[in-house]
């Protein structure tokens, strides 16, 4: 064994002594600004030895792996403050999440958000005292009786599950936590957190086992980072879909359906727009609307795979004139094996394809009580579905033109960025590999001929196909994943779908998956909180609203509304005895892009003072004007 290693670093290789501590060779690694390492990829903590040939890069605080190492670090400072505070509390796992972390304790009593800032006053006391955080590695019996002595009996049910004869110990000064790290070399380098929140959380996630207290928190690189997080989130709050969804009179939830969104009229007017678009660009680009079964028998879903793959998240029934009571009929969570149905009812040419089928069915998904969120999470849906039947030929053009939907689309929603990922084949999959290999490969080309670059999302296909997943930033800087792409060759083949070539032969089509906006509802909720529930005016549930100051002016103000619903617009007429404040005020919340006030003078001089909800100043027009106003308001075709 030699007593030196080559290290290479910013380029530069050079010799240093085994054992050599990583802290040691980064410049400014003493500085809170450098919080751990990158050795032959892997992040380590700045205090690791090298014993053998490495190459090093500093991992900054502020960089994506920085701030994981920080954010796990700020939970085992929660964790110690905890225990200080409430002696007792058992610890059982704390794990780093998007934009925080959380940890699970089994306290004496739950946590309630009144404790939130004693246990954050603890952690910065402890953070000021600058402990040192410290890694030892012992053995694993040797930790199962460490743990046993301090009461920690999660922590043992924990170890005795880990295979490894070792497990590694952080101390942060004297209390510890098994972990597997890395983290911050002290305490001193925590300097921007906030707990956000306590909620109750199962044992491992199981209903079955004991309910624990979890506590929320997040953590970043700097204050002014942390800030601006917090900033984004009071701003979250504000826009949340379900709270403005009530305010703006959309839709409604119920008990008696519970995860099945209501739309009332004003909320079926945003869905039926978003449809109605939908269904102008199909016309476009050459799809063919149907109209398919809610229930099918469970051979289709056994033959599609979706039985043995998706049974748990479907709605089963028994057939109602069954003896035997038998689930054997589902709900059907999506359409895709319904369109097999009626690709097959009928004999198929080379020259019929593609053959590209859409669907705006109703579908349903037996999601758990506990992820139900507004129209985010649903179990009752639409989805602005398609399915293209193809030859092998002609798979990088359907999903470049598809492609091309997909862009125009959510330039015409105001989402002006998209972000591309390869989800590729999961351990969990119909077909052979060498099949997914080559749609994977066709689905990447696809998006390098036009232009997109993109990034891989390993083992998330879904369980038949890849699928290109666009990602949409909003206006509160958040990423949601809406729509889709898919290519399937699994299915053609479960259902023994075939075409005529031009040599007389039979062959299996290919089979795209395509969803553009996704669910209706989880878009309608991304785009309501995008958007602050200021839609564009096409999508406005109410469009125009003409506000009469006086019963004087009642029927100058009927007749302007009732003139405006002639010429297609969505508009009303408050005839309210109120104030005009008021009435103003009303109009704001239900985010109607234009007031038009109605006096005396105005409908002498028929005229209108015209306010927009977007901010700008009041302005008189006449009626002509106003009209001209409302049609250059831009539609998309």
């Amino acid at each position: 064994m030699t007593a030196e290693l080559k290290v290479t670093l910013g380029g530069q290789t050079r010799a240093v002594a085994r054992g050599t501590r990583v802290d040691q060779l980064l410049d400014g690694a003493r500085t809170r600004d450098i919080v751990a390492a990158r050795v032959n990829g892997k992040v380590v903590d700045l205090s690791r030895a090298l014993t053998e040939d490495a190459s090093v890069e500093p991992v900054h605080a502020e960089s994506r792996d920085g701030l994981e190492v920080v954010r796990h670090s700020t939970a085992h400072l929660m964790a110690m403050a905890v225990q200080a505070l409430f002696p007792g509390t058992q610890v059982t796992i704390g794990p780093v999440i998007e934009d925080g972390f959380f940890y699970d304790f089994a306290p004496s009593r739950p946590f309630t958000p009144d404790d939130l800032p004693k246990i954050e006053a603890k952690m910065r006391e402890i953070a000021k005292a600058n402990l040192r955080i410290e890694r030892t590695e012992v053995p694993r019996a040797e930790a199962i009786e460490k743990f046993r002595a301090l009461g920690e009996h999660y922590k043992v049910e924990i170890i005795a599950g880990i295979p490894d004869d070792a497990v590694s110990i952080y101390h942060l000064g004297e209390w510890m936590d098994l972990c597997r790290g890395p983290h911050v070399p002290s305490a001193g380098y925590l300097r921007a957190f906030k707990l956000t929140s306590v909620a109750g959380a199962y044992w491992r996630g199981d209903e079955r086992n004991a309910m624990l207290s979890r506590i929320y928190g997040t953590a970043w690189a700097t204050k002014d980072a942390l800030d601006e997080h917090l900033k984004l989130v009071e701003l979250a709050r504000q826009r949340d879909h379900r709270k403005l969804g009530r305010e703006m009179g959309l839709y409604i939830f119920d008990p008696v359906t519970p995860g099945c969104p209501f739309f009332l009229p004003r909320g079926a007017v945003v869905y039926n727009q978003l449809v109605e678009y939908i269904r102008r660009l199909y016309r476009r680009f050459g799809f063919d609307e149907v109209i398919t079964p809610q229930v099918f028998k469970k051979d289709l879903w056994e033959t599609s795979g979706h039985w043995a793959f998706f049974r748990p998240d479907m709605f089963l029934t028994a057939e109602s004139e069954s003896k035997t009571g038998e689930l054997d009929y589902a709900f059907k969570p999506m359409n895709c094996p319904g369109h097999t149905v009626i690709y097959a009812s009928e004999k198929r040419s080379y020259r019929d394809l593609p053959i590209r089928l859409a669907d705006f069915g109703r579908l349903h998904r037996n999601e758990r009580s506990g992820v139900l969120h507004g129209l985010q999470r649903v179990r009752s849906m639409s989805q602005d579905d398609a399915h293209v039947f193809c030859t092998p030929d002609q798979i990088e053009n359907e999903v470049e033109a598809n492609l091309r939907m997909v862009r125009e689309v959510y330039g015409a929603l105001g989402f002006e960025q998209l972000e591309f990922k390869l989800a590729t084949m999961p351990d969990e999959h119909l077909g052979a590999e060498a099949q997914w290999r080559a749609a994977e490969s066709a689905l990447g080309n696809a998006l390098t001929q036009s232009g997109f670059e993109y990034t891989i999302n390993p083992k998330e296909g879904a369980f038949y196909g890849p699928k290109i997943e666009f990602y949409v930033p909003d206006a509160l800087k958040r990423k949601w994943q809406l729509a889709t792409i898919q290519l399937d060759y699994n299915l053609p083949e479960r259902f023994k779908l075939a075409y005529t070539t031009s040599a007389g032969t039979e062959e299996r089509p290919v089979m795209i998956h395509r969803a553009i906006l996704g669910s209706l509802e989880r878009f309608i909720a991304v785009l309501i909180e995008h958007t602050g529930g200021v839609l564009p005016f096409w999508l406005a549930p109410e469009q125009v609203r003409v506000l009469a100051l006086s019963e004087k002016v009642e029927d100058f103000a009927k007749e302007l509304a009732d003139s405006l619903k002639r010429d297609g617009y969505r508009a009303t007429a408050d005839l309210r005895n109120e104030k005009l404040g008021f009435k103003v005020r009303e109009a704001e919340i239900a985010k109607v892009p234009y007031m038009v006030v109605a006096g005396e003078r105005e409908a002498a001089a028929r005229t209108v003072s015209l306010r927009r909800l977007r901010g700008a100043k009041s302005e008189t027009m006449s009626i002509e004007d106003l009209t001209r106003l409302l049609k250059s308001e831009p539609i998309p075709s």
